[in-house]
């Protein structure tokens, strides 16, 4: 399964339920991760919490299972994670020699249950309902992220996710930078994207904020 930081994972994420989504704790895969994309970024003594907005659906679990060790990890290669990663080696966050536990970032999503309906892109179901199930879990691994200064929402329903719920006063209360970027996956020039992250790692101060 591979070496994780995470916390203990309590019950009541284990349990948590939408008809349109499947929990990953469902599929008994004895993981120890909470979030699939900490096999890319899983550092909780991290200083950044980058925030998307979902993983990948169930069936792309369901495909993987028997084939892998542990299904529940990043997929290699699509453009939301090299794009990711292109810009922290920019700005020389990271570099061969840094490993997903000792990276300085947590990668995690708004959504934390898996849609069932296959889309791998575009609006979740029920969204509202499944980001609002969601925001405990983030607001979990806030909690559990001791040296946590740096909250990223990368794109707009992650944005949301945060504005709308019990995220914000969370951020404030730890007296937290908080950003908005664009999404990874969003096309655009890598001059762009920099430019959108260059406040959060010049670090200008609390004010320091890219519009998505």
């Amino acid at each position: 399964m591979g070496d994780f930081k995470t916390p203990r994972i309590p019950m009541w994420i284990k349990k948590l339920r939408h008809p349109s989504y499947t929990n990953i704790f469902d599929y008994n895969l004895g993981n120890k991760n909470l979030w699939g994309t900490e096999t890319l970024l899983g550092d909780w003594d991290g200083e950044y919490l980058f925030i998307a907005k979902d993983f990948y659906p169930s069936s792309y679990i369901e495909e993987r299972i028997g084939t892998v060790a542990n299904p529940y990890c990043h997929k290699p290669g699509i453009p939301t994670n090299n794009n990711l990663i292109k810009t922290l080696r920019y700005f020389r966050n990271i570099d061969e020699e840094s490993t997903t536990t000792d990276c300085n970032f947590l990668y995690i999503s708004a959504c934390f249950l898996l849609r069932n309906d296959g889309v791998v892109r575009g609006a979740l179901p029920d969204e509202q309902a499944a980001l609002a199930i969601s925001a405990p879990v983030v607001l979990f691994t806030m909690e559990k992220m001791p040296n946590l200064r740096y909250v990223v929402a990368m794109g707009r329903q992650a944005a949301a996710s945060i504005e709308a719920g019990a995220l914000e006063p969370a951020i404030r209360a730890r007296n937290l930078a908080y950003f908005q970027v664009s999404h990874p996956s969003y096309a655009m020039s890598d001059a762009a994207r920099f430019s959108e992250w260059e406040p959060i790692f010049r670090k200008r101060g609390r004010s320091g904020r890219a519009r998505v």
